[in-house]
Order: C-alpha cells, then sequence, then structure tokens
C-alpha cells in the first residue's frame, strides 16, 4: 500500500514552512522540489480547502502570458509538482476530481506554520496586553518564532502580496502585544528583543516606538527610553521629514516629570543617610580614641 492509500493521517503529513524561503517536508524528512514546484505548492496551501478556478491560477501564477498559454503553463507545472512529490513521498499531492478547479488532494494531511502563526494569534489579539495570562504569552512566543521571514518570501507575484500584509500586521500585533506585557513586567531583556524584532520589519511605526519607550520607563530604564525617544525622533525625520506626534512626546515628557519627581522626594531621604553616615563615623572615631586611652592605662 502506498503512502496515498493512507489518507489524511498524521503519521503522514506534508509540512510546508512558507515564513520565509519556502520548503517542504515529509514525515520531519526535507523533500527535494524545484523552485517552480515549492511555490506552486504554496500556492496551492494558501488557497480555500475547495482550491480555486484553473483560469484564477493560470492567471495568478503566469499573469505575463496570455490567457491559453497561461492555462498551458499551469498544467505542465501541476504536473511537474505531482511528479516531484510523488517521487519524494509516494504521495498525489494535487487533486484530481475537477478539470474546473485547482486544489491539494483532500486525502494527503498538509499543514504550513502559517495556518499555525495565524491560529495561534488571532484569539489572543482579542484580549488587552494587560489582561494576557501566561498561556496567551505562550501563544503570542510560539506564534512570532515560527516567522523566519515574509511570507514565501521568493516570491513576489500579486496572488502573494495580500496574504503576506495581513500576516505581517497580525506579527507586528503580536509583538506590539508583548511588547506592553513585558513592559508592565518591567521585563527589559524581552522588551529589547521584541522591540527590536517589531522595527526591523516596520521601522516607521510610531506606535511602536511609543510603547517601547513607556516600556523601558515603567521598567526604570529612562535612558533606554530617552534613546528609543531620540531613534524615534531620528527616523521619522529622516524619512518622513516631520517630528514624533504629540502624543509620543507627551509619553516621553510624563517618563521624565516623573522620574525628576521620584529624584526630588528621594532628596531629603538621601541627605539625612548621609549626615547619619558622617554621624556614625564621628562617633567611631571617638570610639577608637576612648580604647586608645583605656588600652594606655592597662
Amino acid at each position: 500500500m502506498s503512502a496515498s492509500d493512507l489518507g489524511p493521517d498524521a503519521s503522514h503529513t506534508l509540512s510546508l514552512r512558507l515564513l520565509g524561503p519556502p520548503s517542504v517536508s515529509f514525515e520531519g524528512e526535507p523533500v527535494r522540489l524545484s523552485p517552480g514546484a515549492t511555490t506552486l505548492c504554496a500556492y496551492l496551501a494558501l488557497a480555500p480547502p475547495e482550491g480555486r478556478p484553473r483560469s484564477v491560477a493560470a492567471a495568478h501564477l503566469f499573469e505575463d502570458c496570455s490567457e491559453r498559454l497561461a492555462r498551458r503553463r499551469l498544467n505542465t507545472a501541476l504536473w511537474r509538482l505531482r511528479c516531484e512529490v510523488r517521487a519524494g513521498t509516494g504521495l498525489e499531492i494535487v487533486g484530481c476530481d475537477s478539470l474546473r478547479t485547482v486544489a491539494l488532494n483532500p486525502d494527503v494531511r498538509v499543514t504550513t506554520d502559517a495556518t499555525r502563526f495565524q491560529e495561534l494569534i488571532e484569539l489572543v489579539l482579542r484580549v488587552p496586553p494587560t489582561d494576557l495570562d501566561e498561556a496567551d504569552v505562550a501563544r503570542l512566543r510560539s506564534a512570532v518564532s515560527l516567522r523566519r521571514g515574509q511570507l514565501v518570501e521568493t516570491c513576489q507575484d500579486h496572488w502573494v502580496l495580500d496574504t503576506r500584509c495581513r500576516i505581517d500586521t497580525l506579527y507586528l500585533a503580536a509583538l506590539d502585544h508583548l511588547i506592553q506585557y513585558y513592559g508592565a513586567r518591567r521585563d527589559v531583556p524581552a522588551i529589547t528583543a521584541y522591540g527590536e524584532r517589531a522595527l526591523e520589519l516596520e521601522p516607521l511605526r510610531e506606535d511602536l516606538h511609543r510603547h517601547l519607550i513607556w516600556a523601558f520607563g515603567n521598567a526604570g530604564r529612562l535612558d533606554l527610553a530617552e534613546r528609543q525617544f531620540e531613534r524615534c525622533r531620528a527616523v521619522l525625520l529622516e524619512e518622513l521629514g516631520v517630528e514624533p506626534m504629540p502624543e509620543t512626546v507627551a509619553t516621553y515628557a510624563r517618563l521624565r516629570a516623573g522620574a525628576g519627581s521620584r529624584s526630588m522626594a528621594l532628596a531629603p531621604l538621601i541627605a539625612e543617610f548621609e549626615r547619619a553616615r558622617r554621624d556614625v563615623g564621628r562617633l567611631a572615631a571617638a570610639m577608637d580614641r576612648a580604647l586608645d586611652q583605656l588600652r594606655g592605662m592597662s
């Protein structure tokens, strides 16, 4: 009995990694596919379960060709994908029930990191960052760890752009939740790590800068908050020719004012301790002199 006879069994799973350079594996072992077959496999995996009309798939994948030529090239690409996957796994990856649509074979269990990513994030994002529990945070951490790069980053065709944008938006929202969550817990390494990941993708998102300024300030690191504010200001001036929004300036100003108030409140206490230390020093010197005199009398 071949693998294709087994149906959608969890022990015979074709796994696609699409968040970054796309790759395919079967039962944990890599499957060698040509770049074109890998892209087509990704296209089918990201399609609705019922597939797409062949005319639509041909236009998506071969948009620079006439309709007739695009349909012919699609048929050739599907044949190559079938052959390459069958040679590597024994699976029949392409469904053959319809001449009008193209889809993956429903009898083959296919998983993608992109689907898992969305499943982990979408429910959690309905919860405000301040109300996240440990399970929510674990889901967000798992989700962001799946992203090795943009969705099918080797492909720049129009069909992938909308889904890529949606996943990037979810990714940034997850990072923003984590920044605010760890900011409330004063975890500076986590704030820094997730902040850098967010700004690497979207350095002009001023709300991310603002949340990082607050998170560092709340963690007692006014130096890092100041550095983040200046970084925000510099990138906005360089790229857009604008200053930070009033909300960002106000966030930073409140942190500085709060730090100044705390310093003023602590000043009398510090002075009192310094006086006490001087008094203790004088008392210790007096005791040393008295002891020396007593020893001299003995």
